[in-house]
């Protein structure tokens, strides 16, 4: 099993057990499958790895409970502007990193996520507050072309 995947497995039980969430076995192999996949997935194309790698049949409403729960406990991030997930990249470094922006290449498929800082954020929230309008995702997703499909 790959470091990576150990570390953050280990931060997902811990947060759970903190939490006092279940971290069901189908949850694990789902949030596996986002770590070691190099892109975002959507939940049929998690659903496909699961069966293929597990050799176990799963019905699509199993991954997305998993995926909701995953999302809820901020170890997986849904991205709108694909509808995919990614595993987040900074939750084994710690358990709040403020807000996360995911720069998502329109031509590989590619994610990076990085911080936004709380300034920033913080004059969102007071723009929608304004116009009376609440802001309900807590990330924000800018499509971009990545270094590497220039």
């Amino acid at each position: 099993m790959e470091q990576r995947f150990q570390n953050l497995l280990a931060v997902a039980k811990d947060r759970c057990v903190s939490d006092g969430l279940r971290l069901t076995e189908n949850r694990k192999k789902v949030l596996s499958l986002l770590i070691d996949s190099a892109l975002p997935l959507s939940a049929y194309e998690i659903r496909d790895l699961y069966i293929a790698q597990y050799k176990e049949d799963v019905k699509p409403m199993t991954i997305y409970r998993a995926l909701e729960f995953l999302t809820e406990a901020n170890l997986v991030h849904k991205l709108n502007l694909n509808n995919k997930y990614i595993g987040c990249s900074r939750a084994k470094c710690c358990e709040h990193h403020g807000y996360s922006q995911f720069l998502i290449c329109v031509q590989c498929g590619s994610v990076e996520e990085v911080s936004v800082d709380a300034k920033i954020y913080d004059n969102l929230i007071h723009q929608a507050n304004s116009l009376e309008c609440e802001i309900i995702t807590p990330h924000l997703e800018v499509a971009c072309i990545c270094k590497r499909c220039k």
